[in-house]
């Protein structure tokens, strides 16, 4: 882990020098800016450029190269047409996971509603629910390999769930868990487990799950 505030200091230090009134923006999001990060977690970085050229990830491969491997940086460079032009299924995440570092992300994203909110927590279901069937049949270890990594797409998917019932965005695991009940406070809690490296049951994992997608995909 590192000093958050540091880093994205030093890296939109490095970004400005680099590509001066070029850049537009510099943003922090995932478990750094949740105040949830641990000895896993890479350092979420969101930049914008005025226009994002091939020339450009080479640049910006060597100011992370610079910056050392303290900790993974990864996260979501682009151009600014391509935001103004972005799914609108996945701006409510970005807006409101995304802390400002550099400039200021809203004016940048396009409109998006919450119908649109609704639409990625559906895509995401309907994928979820695809992977968990696919991989039972089709991989060695009836999918049980994959687990932390769609555990790990639970949180997002019941923070965007819970935003259209109820109007709340709630940014952590820990205050969303307080406001859960059912399948739906099981799964968030299986997920932390397995975040955390805690011992759990395989199959009781798959099979929670599965019935929990299997019902949100008939909920939605």
């Amino acid at each position: 882990m590192v000093d958050a505030a540091a880093y994205m200091d030093r890296l939109t230090g490095m970004l400005r020098a680099q590509f001066g009134e070029r850049l537009c923006y510099v943003g922090l999001q995932g478990s750094y800016a949740r105040g949830e990060a641990d000895g896993q977690s890479d350092l979420d970085c969101v930049v914008v450029l005025d226009v994002l050229m091939v020339a450009d990830l080479a640049r910006y491969r060597k100011i992370l190269a610079q910056m050392g491997d303290a900790v993974p940086t990864c996260g979501f460079l682009c151009g600014r047409a391509e935001l103004a032009n972005w799914n609108p299924f996945e701006l409510w995440q970005l807006a409101h996971e995304t802390t400002d570092w550099y400039g200021a992300l809203a004016p940048l994203l396009p409109v998006y509603t919450r119908e649109d909110v609704w639409q990625h927590v559906q895509l995401g279901l309907d994928n979820l629910y695809h992977a968990l069937c696919h991989s039972y049949l089709h991989t060695p270890d009836c999918g049980r390999g994959s687990l932390p990594e769609w555990y790990k797409a639970v949180f997002y998917l019941l923070q965007n769930w819970t935003f259209v019932r109820t109007g709340r965005f709630v940014p952590t695991k820990a205050a969303l868990l307080a406001c859960l009940t059912g399948q739906d406070h099981a799964v968030l809690e299986m997920a932390c487990r397995i975040r955390a490296g805690e011992a759990y049951d395989p199959e009781q994992a798959y099979a929670l799950l599965f019935a929990w997608c299997q019902d949100g995909v008939q909920r939605i």
